[in-house]
């Protein structure tokens, strides 16, 4: 497993690891029971491998900027499900994966999420963008030369998870009801949520080696789900991609 430290955005530090190189035997063996459980749920054995791999750069990369070995590290879930530290309670973390590649982002200011893509051919890129972009969206993705339109999508669809993962919502909410755009500029997005409306720093970067990443702040402090009673389970907060 090899973990690259990529320069850090406001209020943030961010990894990107390597899952298809094996982590290391004491990194594997901090995986909680249910993390190994769900690892044994895949048919294939490279998903399960980098499933692990992810789980474990997430529980090293805490273990270093907490002080607290990656095996006793404590997770409940908010309100929609995310996963959330016990201890320190101020610290804010979100993992994302995209087959070998994951992105890991910690922070202490507020709720973070972010998200990440392997550049690739998109051939349905239209299909999907009218089921998931504004028209405003689908109309600058139509307005591009089709050599820009992979990576524009992509921007796109790594900014709109990473703004409702930052919320803890996961799909729950229609990413047609707000603007993320396809550009990779700063944005402060606002988000429909429960009735109120979430204030966001929004911006993408570029991860290296074809990868292409976007990472949300939620700027709004009520905004952040509440904590839910302790659970002794870790769910993978890519669920809320």
């Amino acid at each position: 497993m090899t973990l690259v430290q990529l320069p850090a955005t406001a209020h943030c530090q961010l990894w990107r690891a390597d899952l298809d190189s094996a982590p290391t035997p004491a990194a594997v063996a901090c995986l909680s029971d249910d993390e190994w459980e769900r690892a044994r749920r895949f048919v294939f054995a490279r998903d399960r491998h980098r499933f692990v791999a992810a789980h474990a750069a997430l529980r090293s990369t805490l273990a270093q900027q907490t002080g607290i070995p990656g095996a006793l590290l404590d997770f409940t879930l908010g309100a929609f499900g995310k996963p959330v530290l016990v201890e320190p309670a101020g610290l804010h973390f979100n993992l994302s994966h995209s087959q070998s590649v994951a992105l890991i982002a910690i922070g202490d200011d507020s709720e973070i999420g972010v998200d990440v893509e392997l550049l690739r051919p998109m051939p349905d890129a239209a299909a999907l963008a009218a089921d998931y972009f504004t028209a405003a969206e689908q109309r600058a993705l139509a307005s591009l030369p089709p050599e820009r339109r992979d990576r524009a999508f992509l921007v796109g669809w790594t900014r709109k998870e990473a703004c409702l993962k930052a919320v803890g919502t996961g799909l729950g909410i229609d990413t047609r009801s707000f603007e993320a755009g396809l550009d990779e500029d700063a944005l402060e997005v606002r988000l429909p949520l429960e009735g109120r409306v979430a204030r966001l720093a929004l911006r993408s970067f570029d991860g290296g080696e074809g990868v292409v990443c976007a990472i949300a702040r939620v700027l709004d402090s009520d905004m952040a789900a509440p904590a839910a009673a302790p659970r002794p389970v870790f769910q993978d907060n890519e669920t809320y991609a």
